[in-house]
């Protein structure tokens, strides 16, 4: 695959996410703002590190401005309208990932082209008309390439949401409409620390997988605020207006604000069900880990997809697995979780 230079005034901006370096460029007054939001916690003058991870976002009025050119040996690996990053409208998206040579390319078609080049460390997007698209569009094709990337310094992410209490992590895994913010929110606002509402950070940390922080906005329907009355009175400025989801900070609503690095103790996968007191099923660690892999995104190179799957089942191993049959006790459930967490302490 060949890509021919663009020439363009570039803006950079750093990050560090736990030891990654990370650094963003873009001539595109557009394409700042959602990434800087997106990682605002992560934010730094300067980088320690020689060799960053490097992102480099243009702005495109048409599909043929991309500089995209493909050898004859490249090969699609997958498509689809989804595999994407978590509970998100943008995961229709339809798409397309194609290798070449030691690149990947996901094509979203008539949104735009991410290049990925693993070795280097380099990740290149092309948005088509991003004057057009909602920020929160822009903040999720950075994401997938972030990601892509972080998998090479050893940081892997899963769909869940996340929380911590007194140095202890828990777990929500699990696709939208199965009880997963709404758990997460009862647990966060009972004195629980928030981790990530779509996609916490995990690694090996040698005797224990560690949990990491991924803060960004909360998104929730509106059958999720009607459960909780600090949800339903909170102003637009707190509680964003958005479709299909609003969003809010977590520090804004809850005083815990957002956790620590930690080891996680307990994984919950939630099934809502009509009943009215929630109860909890130990799992199997074989069961357990079966549920939880189709929660990982989609891995296209054989070592790290190896490297990531030992992780998992590491995790899985050192935790406590339950399915949450999440009943209509909703502002209840802290009381059934709390006490299981802590026995471990």
């Amino acid at each position: 695959m060949t890509m021919t230079a663009v020439e363009e005034p570039m803006t950079e901006y750093l990050f560090s996410v736990y030891g990654a370096s990370v650094r963003y460029a873009t001539a595109s007054p557009l394409l700042a703002p959602p990434v800087n939001e997106l990682l605002r916690h992560f934010r730094r003058d300067s980088l320690k590190e020689s060799v960053p991870l490097s992102l480099c976002f243009r702005a495109v009025q048409d599909r043929a401005d991309i500089p995209l050119t493909m050898s004859s040996s490249a090969h699609q690996v997958s498509s689809g309208t989804g595999a994407a990053v978590g509970d998100r409208r943008e995961t229709g998206l339809p798409y397309e990932v194609v290798q070449d040579g030691g690149l990947l390319i996901a094509d979203f078609f008539d949104v735009g082209v991410l290049v990925m080049d693993g070795v280097q460390g380099r990740a290149d997007g092309y948005l088509i008309k991003p004057e057009t698209m909602q920020a929160n569009l822009i903040e999720y094709l950075f994401h997938l390439a972030l990601i892509e990337l972080l998998r090479l310094r050893g940081l892997y992410t899963i769909h869940a949401t996340a929380l911590e209490k007194h140095g202890r992590g828990v777990l929500i895994p699990g696709n939208s409409g199965r009880g997963k913010t709404t758990s997460f929110i009862s647990l966060l606002r009972s004195g629980y620390r928030y981790l990530s509402d779509d996609h916490p950070l995990i690694r090996d940390a040698g005797t224990h997988v560690e949990m990491l922080p991924f803060p960004i906005k909360i998104g929730v329907t509106e059958a999720t605020i009607a459960f909780f009355p600090e949800l339903r009175n909170a102003p637009d400025h707190v509680l964003h207006p958005g479709s299909p989801k609003r969003s809010f900070y977590a520090e804004d609503l809850y005083p815990t604000s957002v956790g620590d690095c930690c080891q996680p103790a307990m994984v919950l996968f939630p099934h809502v069900v009509d009943a009215p007191h929630s109860h909890l099923e130990l799992l199997p660690k074989s069961r357990a880990l079966e549920v939880l892999l189709p929660q990982a995104l989609l891995v296209y190179d054989p070592e790290v997809a190896r490297r990531e799957f030992q992780v998992l089942a590491k995790l899985v191993q050192q935790v406590d697995c339950y399915r949450l049959h999440f009943g209509r006790d909703i502002l209840d459930l802290p009381k059934l979780i709390t006490p299981l967490l802590e026995q471990g302490r």
